[in-house]
């Protein structure tokens, strides 16, 4: 049993130098306390002979670890060779990545811009084209309004041909019936010169009466001023009579008889004046009246005559 458990630690710590460093020195001591533990209870000839024989076998694995170790180093050695190789292959496909999107958006820029220059080239080839268009559209309005213009010319032209032609057939009945009309109208002329000749007596027979009427008028506006003017004498005469009334209380009773008398002469002038200038209106009327008597017969003539004399004879007196 003590050389089964010897030979379980020995296995053990066989087993703990694969594992990680840092851990391995607890273990050995460990493993050092066990084994001489358990050498102590061995009998001394049996424990030689485990001994070799561990010793032996612990050579092989360590020579077997060794191995193993370099192994394992080779393949680090190799994964991380080939971790270097895939970074930098990964790194150099992420550059020509880079690159190629680069030249991409270059190329596209390029593309852009050619595209930009292709369509302002377009536009200005299409502003030229628009503004000869524009010209040929503008000259065939013109052409299109001379046709139209020349059209009507000949419309007209042909209308005038046409009535031309209707006025010289009709031109010889026309000319016979101006003859015609000429004698008939020659005829009527010398009938409104005899009652032009008439009409002219008449009014030579009417501007007399009212040439008559006319001073009869003058007559009367010329006695309304005077009129007038004997009102205005009076009224300065009674201003000066109430002058001289407040500068002399001793002749106050004449003066009263002398403002009476100049009252009742005012009221006396202001009576005339209105009959004067009513007789002036009645004689204004009959003034129009006269005008309107050239359409009146030769006896109404007569009697707006008699009328008129007699009120021009009321007014002088």
């Amino acid at each position: 049993a003590s050389v089964a458990v010897a030979l379980t630690v020995l296995g053990a710590g066989l087993t703990s130098q694969t594992e990680v460093k840092a851990d391995q020195i607890d273990v050995d001591k460990i493993r050092e306390g066990l084994l001489q533990d358990a050498i102590n209870r061995m009998p001394q000839d049996r424990l030689k002979n485990i001994l070799l024989g561990s010793i032996h076998q612990n050579s092989k694995l360590e020579k077997i670890i060794q191995e193993k170790d370099r192994d394992l180093e080779e393949l680090r050695g190799a994964a991380e060779s080939e971790r270097l190789k895939k970074e930098q292959e990964l790194k150099d496909l992420k550059d020509a990545a880079e690159l190629q999107q680069l030249k991409n958006e270059r190329h596209e820029e390029a593309e852009r811009k050619e595209k930009e220059a292709e369509r302002k080239a377009l536009e200005d080839k299409l502003a030229d084209k628009q503004e000869h268009l524009d010209g040929a559209l503008r000259y065939i309005n013109e052409k299109e309004a001379e046709r139209k213009e020349k059209e009507a010319e000949q419309k007209k032209l042909k209308e005038e041909k046409q009535i031309s032609d209707a006025s010289r057939q009709g031109l010889r009945r026309d000319l016979d019936a101006s003859r015609e009309a000429k004698k008939q109208v020659e005829k009527d002329l010398a009938n409104l010169t005899a009652e032009l000749d008439k009409v002219k007596e008449e009014k030579q027979i009417s501007d007399a009466s009212r040439q008559g009427l006319r001073r009869d008028l003058d007559a009367s506006r010329e006695a309304k001023k005077q009129v007038e003017k004997g009102l205005a004498n009076l009224t300065a005469e009674l201003d000066k009579a109430k002058e001289e009334k407040q500068i002399s209380d001793a002749s106050r009773q004449g003066l009263r008889r002398d403002l009476d008398a100049s009252r009742e002469a005012k009221k006396q002038v202001e009576k005339a004046l209105e009959e004067a200038n009513s007789k002036l209106a009645a004689l204004e009327k009959l003034n129009k009246e006269l005008e309107e008597s050239k359409k009146l017969t030769e006896k109404e003539k007569a009697e707006l005559q008699a009328k008129l004399e007699a009120e021009a004879k009321a007014l002088k007196e």
